[in-house]
């Protein structure tokens, strides 16, 4: 295994040489999470969560290495013309628990199906050089050779699609796509094959919690008639409370419209979103310690599992990895409301230059089968990129307040303009500077 410095990553993009094998690793440099700004809507009360970042929900090895894959992934139930041999590097990004997804599961796996095919894994610690990726694709286009990017996880798809460099993917290569719900396929417009997701999940204490609400609408009244027990981070601040914020501003926009914030821009339109802002300036009194909004994702879980309030909206697979690590009282419990909240796929895209198409078909129609795909589901608490009814009936129980279709977020331009207006109309305070 290879580990090398971020500036040594960007160096390998800009045409250094990549190490070959099923275990080589390049792994970029990790940055400071964004950190909260020095004036939080309120004082932190004395069982709060600190508004600052912490450790994330999961841990990692300090010298992680491939191990074989569990004996249950099997090969796939069914697969596009076999293609028998290929040195393929893949390019992924994200936070450690995907680097063992793939190092230690999925790849290792799929060499027991396809011993013949060797991956080579670029990993770039969260994500940061996705720009220097579609840059050397780009470059590479522009002077007619190989980039050596087989297969790209990243946000970047469409865009790239759209700039020529990526294959389009249809279940004619990949059968299984058919097996993928048909929107979030479509968020990539073909460029880009979803295998894993999460979403924003309503977690509540079921000691705290009798009849925990099942509708937006209940949710709002429930917070009403029950003050101090709810919370949730500023929207800037962390997915969670973002789409919550998206969730209620939504309550004004007329369902035919809802694509049009999800996918374009005109600011013209956000008068639609003052019946919500009403709602969340409403809530604000009835908001824990008096409107105290925990300054992230991990610090809202953290107030729940300390007992200090009894409900908040959280991501799917971090409250799953802090149950399953006993950092939240097993009396919390999650569920979907109706109309839901926001979530996300990740997408792996092949470039349109990869002399491994047919072999890489294989591969990802494989990765969309049910074993692979448990995988997923056990070893990082993600949804599969399959449709849950294509899961195992156990996995299907397991999760089935979860299990359930997911809406989606505003688009960047929105969500920059909703995550400003938030301060102003709900807690009272101008934006942090940036």
């Amino acid at each position: 295994m290879t580990v090398t410095s971020r500036r040594r990553f960007l160096l390998v993009l800009g045409g250094g040489s990549l190490a070959v094998g099923s275990a080589a690793l390049l792994a970029a440099c990790s940055s400071p999470s964004s950190t909260a700004p020095a004036g939080a809507p309120t004082a932190a009360p004395a069982g709060a969560a600190a508004p600052t970042a912490a450790a994330a929900p999961t841990t990692a090895p300090a010298a992680p290495a491939a191990t074989t894959a569990p004996a249950a992934v099997a090969a796939p139930t069914t697969a596009p013309a076999s293609a028998s041999t290929g040195d393929i590097n893949l390019y992924v990004g994200g936070d450690v628990n995907i680097r063992d997804l793939w190092q230690k599961q999925l790849l290792p796996a799929y060499q027991k199906v396809k011993p013949n095919v060797n991956f080579t894994l670029i990993f770039d610690e969260h994500a940061l050089s996705e720009q220097a990726v579609f840059d050397k694709l780009a470059a590479a286009k522009q002077a007619g050779v190989p980039s050596g990017v087989d297969l790209w996880e990243a946000s970047r798809l469409p865009q790239a699609g759209d700039a020529g460099l990526m294959q389009k993917m249809t279940s004619n290569e990949i059968p299984n796509l058919d097996k993928v719900p048909q929107d979030s396929y479509n968020r990539y417009n073909g460029y880009g094959l979803p295998y894993r997701a999460s979403s924003v999940i309503l977690a509540y204490n079921s000691s705290m919690v009798k009849d925990p609400p099942k509708t937006l609408d209940d949710l709002i009244a429930w917070v009403k008639a029950n003050d101090g027990q709810f919370t949730y981070n500023p929207p800037d601040k962390g997915g969670s409370g973002g789409n919550f914020t998206t969730r209620v501003l939504s309550i004004g926009i007329p369902s035919d419209q809802l694509t049009f914030f999800q996918t374009q821009y005109d600011a013209s339109k956000e008068n639609l979103w003052d019946p919500g802002w009403q709602v969340l300036k409403d809530l604000h009194p009835h908001i824990y310690n008096g409107g105290f909004y925990p300054q992230g994702n991990v610090p809202v879980l953290q107030t729940l599992g300390n007992g200090s309030i009894a409900m908040a909206p959280v991501w799917s697979d971090q409250s799953l990895s802090y149950l399953s690590q006993k950092l939240l009282p097993p009396e919390v419990m999650l569920e979907q409301i109706d109309p839901p909240f926001a979530g996300s796929a990740a997408y792996l895209g092949i470039p349109a230059d990869s002399k491994n198409k047919d072999v890489l078909y294989e591969f990802l129609n494989w990765l969309l089968t049910p074993d692979p795909q448990s995988v997923i589901v056990s070893q990082i608490n993600g949804y599969p990129g399959l449709d849950w009814k294509y899961m195992p009936p156990d996995v299907q129980q397991k999760y089935a307040d979860i299990a359930k279709a997911y809406s989606y977020d505003f688009s960047p331009q929105f969500g920059t303009d909703r995550n400003q207006q938030w301060y102003e109309k709900v807690a009272g305070t101008p934006p942090p500077s940036s």
